[in-house]
């Protein structure tokens, strides 16, 4: 039988640093939006994620909305297994014509990296167009 192993005491805690590119075409080089933003836990950074996607999908029609498979089931599973073991982490999904990148990155905390300042730093340049940007207006 496995007997649990304790984390050393010196192991580092992070920070998750999350960046969401969404291009408007298959067409586009650079995002038409972008947003970067930090997370306290593994759990936090793929909520958000789960829920921008869910915004995404929303206002297309119900046959076109892809299955977010990664986002419920054994992807999101390893996914909060990679960024608890320090990896990084990322997804994509096609939405209509447009498609949406995340990137999660584990940054140490100790690490004098800005991404670990503030658990709760938010940065957009909001596109206006995409459902993220045009949500609540």
């Amino acid at each position: 039988m496995l007997e649990h192993i304790p984390e050393p005491a010196d192991s580092p805690s992070y920070a998750y640093w999350c960046e969401r590119s969404t291009y408007a075409s298959e067409d586009r080089d650079e995002p038409d939006c972008f947003a970067r933003y930090s997370a306290a836990t593994p759990e936090l950074a793929i909520q958000r994620i789960r829920d921008e996607a869910r915004a995404l999908l929303a206002v297309l029609p119900e046959a076109e909305r892809p299955v977010l498979g990664w986002a419920e089931g054994a992807g999101r599973v390893r996914a909060l297994g990679a960024l608890h073991q320090g990896r990084t982490c990322g997804f994509s999904l096609r939405h209509g014509d447009g498609w949406s990148e995340w990137v999660v990155r584990p940054v140490p905390t100790d690490s004098g990296d800005p991404a670990e300042a503030a658990a709760s730093f938010t940065e957009t340049v909001p596109c206006g167009v995409c459902a993220l940007c045009t949500k609540g207006r």
